[in-house]
């Protein structure tokens, strides 16, 4: 072929080459910037899912303590119902175990004949009669007291349900609830005020003041609880093992073992 023609051949060839090469990079180009794109819009993703979950998982937290207060309420009102049974199943017995005695006590008595043995009898069966009666109307005022500030509770009125059950202590310091007083008196403190510096001081006032009461595992996890709240996590710390230690078996060990390994 002649010089000439390879020539014209060959700048023809790599025109068409150029015409070609210069759309493919424009078009690789734009893939570059589309596969940048989705890899931006899949990290916000990431990131969008991420915060989604954490909300959930607050959320969920949330609700679980919500449950705890209200399990432990519960628990604590069917506590209460079955102390009040059991309280009034024993008045009763004793009761009667004490009408027996005095009967026994006065038919072995040697009365003598006179004239006065009928009125003699009738302050004899009075005194029988008064006596108990005397004993349960003070007990049944202790009831009394106890369940209408307990009602204040379930009503949601905290406030009064506090001043209602200080009352209760200070009216009745040595009686079977007081102790049950001074918890539901944190409790109220917690729930309806957010005071955990002043349910912590009931709480401990309950395990100074009545040690063997059946309330004191529960005081001291409540307490744990609320020194956690006041960012006191050694108390808290110290307060859990000390429940552990004393009262191993109780429920409110096994939620207390619970809560001492988050603050590990």
């Amino acid at each position: 072929m002649k010089p000439a023609v390879l020539a014209v051949l060959s700048i023809a060839l790599i025109a068409t080459q150029a015409g070609i090469a210069g759309p493919l990079e424009d078009a690789v180009a734009r893939v570059n910037v589309l596969n940048q794109m989705v890899e931006v819009q899949n990290e916000r993703l990431i990131q969008l899912e991420a915060k989604l979950q954490n909300q959930g998982l607050v959320g969920l937290l949330n609700q679980i303590e919500t449950l705890k207060s209200e399990v432990s309420r519960l628990r604590g009102a069917q506590e209460e119902q079955t102390y009040r049974q059991e309280s009034a199943d024993k008045r009763t017995k004793d009761l009667f175990f004490d009408l027996d005695e005095r009967i026994k006590e006065i038919s072995n008595r040697p009365v003598p004949v006179s004239p006065s043995v009928d009125s003699i009898r009738l302050q004899t069966s009075q005194s029988l009669v008064v006596s108990p009666l005397i004993q349960k109307s003070e007990s049944e005022s202790e009831t009394t007291a106890y369940e209408i500030a307990h009602g204040l509770i379930k009503s949601g009125k905290y406030r009064e349900a506090i001043v209602a059950f200080q009352k209760f202590v200070s009216q009745y310091p040595s009686g079977p609830l007081a102790a049950n007083a001074l918890y539901w008196i944190g409790i109220s403190q917690v729930t309806g005020l957010s005071n955990f510096k002043a349910a912590a001081e009931s709480y401990t006032r309950l395990l100074e003041e009545y040690p063997n009461s059946p309330k004191v595992p529960d005081a001291l996890l409540s307490l744990a609880r609320a020194q956690i709240q006041m960012d006191a996590k050694d108390l808290a710390q110290v307060t859990l093992n000390r429940l552990l230690t004393n009262h191993a078996s109780s429920k409110a060990a096994e939620n207390g073992k619970k809560l001492l390994a988050t603050l590990n």
